[in-house]
C-alpha cells in the first residue's frame, strides 16, 4: 500500500514537470513569433534582448526552470546576434521554427 502512495506521488511530480517544460517551449513559441513580427527591424539586437529579457521574467514569473533547452536555445540566439557571426536573421528564424515544432 505505502509503495503505491509512493508511486502515484512519483506520477504527479514528473506530469507537473512535464506539463512545466511543454508550458516552457510554449512560452517560447510565443515570444519568438513575437521576435518574427520584428525581423526586419534596424535595432534587432535591442529588440531581441527586450523579448528575451520579457520571455525569462515570465518563466521566472510561472516558476519554470530556467536551466532547459528553451532557454538554451534563446541564448545561443542572442550570443549569435551578439558575436555577428553569420545573418542574425537565420539564428531567430531556427529559434522560431524549434519552438514551433516543439508545441506541436
Amino acid at each position: 500500500m505505502r509503495t503505491n502512495i509512493n508511486k502515484d506521488s512519483i506520477r504527479k511530480t514528473e506530469l507537473n514537470n512535464m506539463m512545466k517544460y511543454r508550458e516552457g517551449w510554449e512560452l517560447s513559441n510565443k515570444y519568438s513569433k513575437i521576435l518574427m513580427n520584428h525581423i526586419m527591424n534596424d535595432n534587432l539586437y535591442e529588440i531581441s534582448l527586450t523579448i528575451y529579457s520579457q520571455y525569462m521574467n515570465e518563466l521566472k514569473n510561472k516558476k519554470i526552470n530556467t536551466s532547459k533547452n528553451y532557454v538554451q536555445i534563446w541564448e545561443t540566439m542572442i550570443n549569435t546576434i551578439r558575436k555577428g557571426k553569420s545573418c542574425p536573421l537565420r539564428s531567430i528564424r531556427i529559434l522560431h521554427q524549434t519552438s514551433q515544432q516543439r508545441t506541436n
